[in-house]
């Protein structure tokens, strides 16, 4: 595991998720220069305090597995991934006081939503960074 390329995907996730939210997020009472400055004060301490931890026990736990099919790793890296994201919101409303009553909110399911959105932009980033990384350590 390389704790930079886990940073850099971090700091690569919060740009790309808070673009993706601003333009789904945005009305006419709020546009998109509102909500381009709100998402990632949001997202950045989520991602880097419980998105980050839950990469690395995720990655931890499925190399452990050793897939030989690359695309049946793939599939499980992108369902542990979004598994991640939905346990991370979760984590979220329960540290912000939610308590137990985080099951009857209509609001969880939405953030929970967007936790697997986050999830989705973290692992592709970070396959990309890979795949990327391993082919300039190729050339070199």
């Amino acid at each position: 595991m390389n704790l930079g390329r886990k940073l850099l995907t971090s700091l690569l996730t919060i740009i790309m998720f808070s673009l993706a939210a601003s333009l789904v997020s945005m009305s006419e009472t709020y546009d998109f220069g509102f909500y381009i400055a709100v998402y990632p004060i949001y997202a950045a301490p989520l991602i880097f305090l419980i998105g980050l931890p839950l990469s690395i026990l995720v990655d931890f736990l499925v190399n452990k597995i050793r897939i030989t099919n690359h695309v049946l790793y793939l599939i499980i890296k992108l369902m542990s991934y979004a598994c991640a994201g939905f346990v991370g919101m979760y984590i979220f409303c329960l540290i912000m006081g939610a308590g137990i009553d985080v099951l009857m909110y209509k609001e969880t399911i939405i953030l929970t939503l967007f936790g697997v959105f986050a999830a989705m932009i973290f692992v592709l980033v970070d396959l990309g960074l890979e795949a990327l990384f391993k082919a300039r350590k190729k050339q070199l």
